[in-house]
C-alpha cells in the first residue's frame, strides 16, 4: 500500500486481519491469524476478566489502524458462552508492537488507574492482559466519540474542551513517577532526525528547518529549569474519547516524565491542525484553543506562555513530518510550508 497509515471506519465492518499480508516487523500479527491458537491463548490470559462461569468459544481480529513496521491496533471479537448455554459477543482492543513495549504500556495503565484515573469521569482504559511472547496488549474497548469529531461537528464544544483540560490536569497531578525520563536534548535529537527526512521531500525548506532547530535549541536553554512530571506526550483530540460527561484517553505508547506544558501545547497545535485539515484554516479553532489553555492555566501553578509557544512550534514541526512522511493527505505539499511557517512565527 502507498499509504503509511491505514485507518478503517468504525461505522462499517473493518478489514479482517487475515485479509492483509503479514508484516514481518510485527511478529504478533501472524499469531492473530491462527484462530485456534489465538482463542486458546485468550482463554488463558482472559480467564479472570471473563469470569469463572464463561467459556471463550471463538475469536477473530479486525484491523483498526496500522503503522507498517511499528504497531497496529485490532478489534478482537470474542464469542463467549455463559453458564446455562447463553452465547454473547464481547470485544477488546488489541495493540501489537514491533518491540517489547506491550508490557511497559500495560504497567503504565495499571499505575495510572491506581492513581485516580480508574474511576469517575476522567479515565484511562483498563489493561486487561499482556501477551509478551507476541508483543500484544489487550485493553477494554472504549465506547464514545472521538473529541476531534465533536470539534468538527461543532456541538457541545465548550464542555468538551473544558473536559479535555480537566483530564490533562488530572494526569499531570496524579503523582505517577514511573516511565522513562525524557529530556529536551532527547527531543532535539528526534527533531534533527526528522529534519533529515523532511529535507528529502522538501529540499526548498532546508534552510528554514535548520533555522528552526537552532532556535528551538536556543529557546530550550533559555527556558530550562522546569520540573518533569507524568505526561502523555501524544495528547490530541484524536486520543480522547467522550461518552456523556466521561473522558477516556487512549494511546499511552509515549508516556514519560517530561515538561507538562508540552502536552498542553501539543493538544493546542493538533486542535489547530484539525481546523486546517477539515475546515481549511489553521486558525479556525483559535477560540477553543484559548479556552483550553485558560482552563488548564486556572488549574495549575506551573504555566509559562514562552514555554508553551516553544512547544507549540515544535509540534508544528512534528505535524510537518506527519503530513509529509507518514500520512501524505491531499494537499500535504501546501500544508507542510504552512506548518513550518507557523512554527517560525512562534519562535
Amino acid at each position: 500500500m502507498r499509504a503509511k497509515t491505514l485507518l478503517t471506519s468504525t461505522a462499517t465492518v473493518p478489514l479482517e486481519a487475515l485479509e492483509l499480508p503479514v508484516d514481518p516487523a510485527l511478529p504478533g500479527y501472524a499469531f492473530l491469524l491462527q484462530r485456534p491458537q489465538l482463542t486458546a491463548t485468550l482463554s488463558r490470559v482472559l480467564a479472570r476478566w471473563l469470569g469463572s462461569d464463561v467459556r471463550l468459544l471463538k475469536s477473530r481480529a479486525f484491523l483498526r489502524r496500522l503503522f507498517p513496521g511499528k504497531r497496529c491496533s485490532v478489534e478482537l471479537e470474542l464469542v463467549i458462552e455463559r453458564k446455562g448455554g447463553v452465547v454473547e459477543h464481547r470485544r477488546l482492543l488489541g495493540k501489537l508492537y514491533n518491540e517489547d513495549q506491550a508490557l511497559k504500556v500495560y504497567h503504565t495503565l495499571r499505575e495510572l488507574r491506581r492513581h485516580g484515573l480508574g474511576a469517575g469521569r476522567f479515565l484511562v482504559p483498563q489493561a486487561v492482559a499482556c501477551v509478551p511472547e507476541h508483543r500484544l496488549l489487550l485493553l477494554t474497548w472504549i465506547e464514545g466519540e472521538l473529541l476531534s469529531s465533536v470539534f468538527v461537528a461543532g456541538v457541545g464544544t465548550n464542555q468538551a474542551v473544558a473536559g479535555a483540560a480537566e483530564w490533562l490536569l488530572r494526569l499531570h497531578s496524579c503523582g505517577v513517577n514511573t516511565g522513562r525520563r525524557y529530556s529536551f536534548s532527547d527531543h532535539l535529537r528526534t527533531l534533527a532526525s526528522w529534519k533529515e527526512l523532511l529535507t528529502e521531500v522538501y529540499p526548498d525548506g532546508e534552510r528554514l528547518m535548520d533555522a528552526l532547530l537552532a532556535r528551538f535549541e536556543q529557546r530550550g536553554r533559555e527556558l530550562s529549569g522546569w520540573l518533569p512530571g507524568p505526561i502523555h506526550r501524544d495528547f490530541t483530540p484524536e486520543h480522547l474519547v467522550v461518552d456523556g460527561d466521561r473522558f477516556t484517553c487512549l494511546d499511552f505508547d509515549e508516556f514519560c516524565q517530561y515538561d507538562r506544558l508540552f502536552d498542553v501545547a501539543h493538544f493546542a497545535a493538533h486542535l489547530q491542525f484539525l481546523g486546517l485539515r477539515h475546515l481549511g484554516a489553521l486558525n479556525h479553532f483559535d477560540s477553543l484553543v484559548g479556552q483550553f489553555q485558560a482552563a488548564y492555566e486556572a488549574g495549575t501553578k506551573d504555566y509559562s506562555d514562552q514555554r508553551l509557544r516553544l512547544y507549540k512550534a515544535i509540534t508544528y514541526f512534528k505535524l510537518g513530518r506527519f503530513v509529509a512522511l507518514v500520512q501524505q493527505p491531499d494537499g500535504w505539499r501546501q500544508m507542510l510550508p504552512e506548518l513550518l511557517d507557523a512554527a517560525r512565527c512562534l519562535v
